[in-house]
């Protein structure tokens, strides 16, 4: 806060120092401390004798004993500060003592700080009718003449709170020759309400009789300031006054003032009508760009529809193919039951050859019952084996038509999957398609009619529409993923049960073996075996063998072992790979959960070259290396979190896992096997 506290509150200042008002003050403070008056005696001497400066150069207060003061303030608040302190009871006697020598210091500063420019000021912002033709300096200004000495060399923020009641802008010192002469320059902007207060200021001075006329007449200065508007003969004269409004000002008259204010607002008229111009020429170049982005969306559907269509096709053609083999198959288990009974026939029209026979000889009739007895058993087995067979080929058929209602039930999942997909993608497009149109229509519907508000309004509902419909979209997505899952799990289960039924097979049947049961992660001990051959002995061979073979086989085990690191295919990127992701990512996570060997295609892992285990096993030979590492990857590979060995069905010859399919064809292969060797028996 300022001195203009003490500008425009004289009357304030005055009943505060009144004798009534400041022993009420002090009255409040404690009579029978000895110790502080002690204290206030000598601080007072201090302020008195200007050891203890209150005032600053700038004409503003401030406390001496507060080290936290250092804001300047008017006298009203510092003395309203040292009261307070003063009357404290939980500040110390010497602070209080202090605060209370400032108190009875204060009380003759308003007499000697208020004079006679500093009295309250009105405003009158009622300016005459002047001549047009008149000219006044511009930016307006006020001339300030015969300044009181407390004024002159001060600073100029002092004299324009002064004036502040007439709003001016800028109060200049006029200086001659480095010296200031006592006269000021009081701006008030370069608008009409500024003149209104250069006129009110000059109007000041005229009702008190200190206009420009009478400090003319006056020819020397006398006790009072006198101000007037700066005008023609002001800017032209010689000195101080003249050459600072020179400098800072020009003279105009109202009609100039009038003419340029016309020629900027025409300008500024012009600079708009330029940024309209520039605003439609966007909007068009926006609407260019859009429908440029609109036919390239429109060609990608056309496309994508394509590529659909293409799938769907290769779709149907892998599920005709998939009829076809079953048919295939139930048509050859027909013709072997056929051959099988064909065969049965055959025996009972053997035997009953034999019983014709049997009236003949004595010896022909034993020879004939023990033809007979031979044919009993061989017809038992056959028909055991028929047995067997038909048990076999009902197996078969349930296998198959549990795979093939399997088969079509993950077809018809994944086609639901895929139709899914392709309808978030196109409520994907949609929503951007609508999205960029509503920009469009938001940025051209400014200022016109209800009936684009409409249609705008229309297509933020139907985007709406569409995101929410996408939210629907997605949480279908969701519910095949978790039936896909579980559809997974019955495949699992499918194949357990063909290990399991190829596991109980009878031994003595001999085929060539397409398919076997492998344990996956399990070590072979001839391995081994021949590694310890060549640095051991023959005895100690084969123990250190077990030893080694055992030894590898936990740490294969071992689930905290892991030295593999992930990398993508070849080791590096590829576009192509990335947007078969995207596009298929529903698809991959199905797959993931039935085969993650699909996934690898992707991203695999590989072993790390410098895993402190696999250096030692080097040191055994390539031999060993190669199979501990290949148990490491199969388990990796198929085993998922796994790593204890597992059975799986596998192909030797292609080496790898066996498909369901594979499985089949191996089954009916070896019950082929086993009826040759039926009729070979017989």
């Amino acid at each position: 806060m300022t001195n203009l506290n003490i500008i425009f509150y004289p009357l304030l200042i005055i009943d505060l120092f009144s004798p009534g008002l400041l022993p009420a003050a002090m009255d409040r403070m404690s009579d029978g401390e000895s110790e502080v008056e002690a204290y206030e005696e000598d601080t007072y001497a201090l302020l008195v004798s200007g050891d203890l400066k209150v005032m600053t150069d700038e004409g503003l207060y401030r406390c001496p004993f507060c080290s936290d003061a250092e804001n300047d303030c008017s006298l009203l608040d510092l003395l309203q500060h040292a009261l307070d302190v003063g009357t404290a009871h939980d500040r110390d006697i010497k602070e209080k003592a202090d605060h209370r020598s400032l108190v009875k210091h204060l009380k003759g500063k308003p007499a000697k700080s208020a004079g006679s420019l500093l009295q309250s000021v009105p405003t009158d912002l009622q300016a005459p009718q002047q001549n047009r033709d008149e000219q006044f300096v511009w930016p307006w200004m006020g001339v300030l003449v015969n300044m009181p000495d407390e004024y002159i060399g001060r600073s100029a923020n002092r004299l324009k709170e002064h004036f502040v009641s007439f709003h001016p802008t800028k109060v200049h010192h006029v200086y001659s020759k480095g010296y200031p002469t006592g006269n000021a320059i009081v701006e008030f902007g370069k608008d009409w309400s500024g003149f209104r207060n250069a006129r009110a200021f000059e109007s000041h001075f005229e009702r008190k009789g200190y206009s420009k006329k009478r400090w003319k007449e006056m020819k020397c200065a006398g006790e009072e300031a006198v101000g007037w508007i700066a005008r023609a003969d002001d800017y032209n004269s010689l000195g101080a006054i003249g050459e600072h409004l020179r400098k800072n000002g020009d003279l105009k008259t109202f009609s100039d003032i009038e003419s340029e204010e016309t020629n900027k607002a025409e300008k500024l008229v012009a600079h708009l009508a330029h940024n309209v111009k520039e605003k439609e020429t966007y909007l068009t170049t926006l609407q260019c760009e859009y429908s440029k982005s609109a036919a390239s969306l429109e060609t990608m559907m056309e496309e994508r529809e394509k590529k659909i269509q293409s799938y769907n096709r290769e779709i149907q053609k892998m599920r005709q193919l998939a009829q076809q083999n079953m048919h295939r198959v139930v048509e050859e288990n027909r013709k072997l039951r056929v051959d099988l009974q064909g065969m049965i026939d055959e025996l009972d029209a053997r035997t009953k050859q034999i019983e014709e026979l049997a009236s003949q000889t004595e010896q022909d009739k034993r020879d004939l019952e023990l033809e007979k007895e031979k044919n009993a058993k061989r017809t038992d087995r056959l028909r055991l084996a028929a047995l067997e067979q038909q048990k076999a080929s009902e197996n078969v058929q349930k296998v198959m038509e549990k795979q093939q209602i399997e088969e079509e039930a993950a077809l018809e999942k994944f086609k639901r999957l895929t139709i899914q997909l392709d309808t978030k993608q196109t409520l994907e497009l949609e929503i951007e398609h609508l999205a960029g149109k509503l920009h469009v229509m938001e940025c051209t519907s400014v200022g016109e009619d209800s009936g684009s508000g409409e249609t705008v309004q229309k297509l933020k509902k139907e985007l709406e529409e569409k995101i929410e419909e996408l939210n629907n979209a997605d949480s279908m997505n969701q519910a095949l993923i978790v039936q896909e899952s579980k559809a997974s799990d019955e495949t699992r289960e499918a194949r357990d049960v063909m290990i399991k039924a190829l596991q109980g097979l009878p031994d003595d049947i001999e085929v060539r073996t397409k398919i076997e049961i492998k344990k996956i992660g399990e070590l072979d001990p001839k391995v081994f075996l021949n590694v310890c051959k060549q640095k051991f002995s023959k005895m100690e061979a084969k123990a250190e063998s077990v030893i080694l073979c055992t030894k590898w086989q936990n740490e294969i085990n071992n689930p905290g072992w892991n030295p593999f690191k992930v990398v993508m295919v070849n080791g590096k990127e590829s576009p192509t790979l990335n947007l078969c992701v995207i596009l298929l990512y529903p698809m991959l996570i199905w797959t993931k959960l039935t085969d993650p060997l699909c996934v690898s295609t992707f991203v695999q892992d590989v072993l790390r070259d410098d895993d402190p285990k696999l250096r030692e096993l080097r040191e055994f030979g390539e031999e060993a290396y190669a199979a501990v590492t290949k148990a490491l990857i199969d388990l990796n590979t198929g085993g998922g979190s796994r790593r204890t060995p597992f059975p799986v069905l596998w192909n030797p010859e292609a080496d790898r896992k066996a498909l369901m399919k594979e499985a089949v064809q191996h089954a009916v292969e070896l019950w082929k096997a086993s009826k040759a060797k039926g009729k070979k028996g017989r």
